[in-house]
């Protein structure tokens, strides 16, 4: 008569019923856990506060661009009359001790000129307009510099901005102010509200500040700046704020 095998199934089946009931008790703690927190409100919760800082700063760069406009027949007339005028400028601005890294072209653009008839539209020659941007760290030449422009020949004042050229320092102290306001807010509110401050979790800043926010435009420089040169025009550079907010999140214990 063969033997026969027999295997004992009652130890992994146990142990099976026992991993799967452990996991469901886990499963309704958890659960339960979550909704006692939800029904009593017991969750970290937070509080924002915001405030803003600010400083003055004297602008350290102006930054001027101007140029020459020439209309003509012909491109190549035009190409060559613009050319002198514009290196008759150029010679102008160097003149003043500007250097070559102070100087950019910023546009050059060549095209033709149209007229309106009873027939349609009809070509009328060419015009050329050059630009460039001089940058100046001596405030004093800004005037000199576009009246003698303007007598070599450029008859295109496009602005006067002025920038700071490192804003850090500033920022750092609007920053301060901003971080000193919001802290006494939120210490005023937890003192007024009955509320206890936590930790700090988060913090966020921005600024308002973006270099040449203060241009000075050439349209009021027409009437004292002209083809010729003229009266040299007096600016300012004035101050710069730097506004700068920042928002302080607070956990609430």
């Amino acid at each position: 008569m063969a033997e026969r095998n027999t295997y004992d199934l009652s130890n992994r089946v146990f142990t099976l019923l026992a991993v799967i009931g452990a996991a469901l008790v886990l499963f309704w703690l958890f659960r339960i856990s979550e909704i006692w927190t939800s029904v009593t409100g017991n969750y970290v919760r937070e509080i924002s506060v915001e405030a803003e800082g600010s400083a003055f700063v004297v602008p350290d760069t102006a930054v001027i661009q101007l140029g020459v406009t020439t209309d003509g027949e012909t491109s190549e007339g035009v190409v060559a009359a613009n050319t002198e005028k514009m290196n008759a400028v150029m010679d102008a601005i160097k003149s003043l001790g500007i250097e070559d890294a102070d100087i950019k072209t910023t546009g050059y653009n060549l095209s033709p000129k149209y007229n309106w008839t009873d027939e349609g539209q009809e070509e009328d020659g060419y015009t050329l307009s050059q630009t460039v941007e001089v940058r100046l760290g001596d405030f004093s030449q800004i005037g000199t510099l576009i009246s003698k422009a303007s007598a070599a020949g450029a008859n295109t004042i496009g602005s006067v901005a002025f920038e700071v050229d490192d804003s850090e320092s500033a920022k750092s102290m609007a920053r301060e102010e901003a971080i000193a306001a919001a802290k006494a807010k939120a210490e005023q509110i937890a003192k007024q509200s009955g509320l206890r401050l936590g930790r700090m979790v988060s913090y966020y800043e921005y600024s308002n500040y973006y270099d040449g926010k203060g241009a000075y435009y050439a349209e009021s420089m027409s009437d004292e700046v002209g083809m010729g040169g003229g009266a040299v025009p007096s600016i300012e550079p004035g101050e710069e704020e730097i506004s700068l907010t920042v928002t302080l999140n607070y956990q609430i214990r």
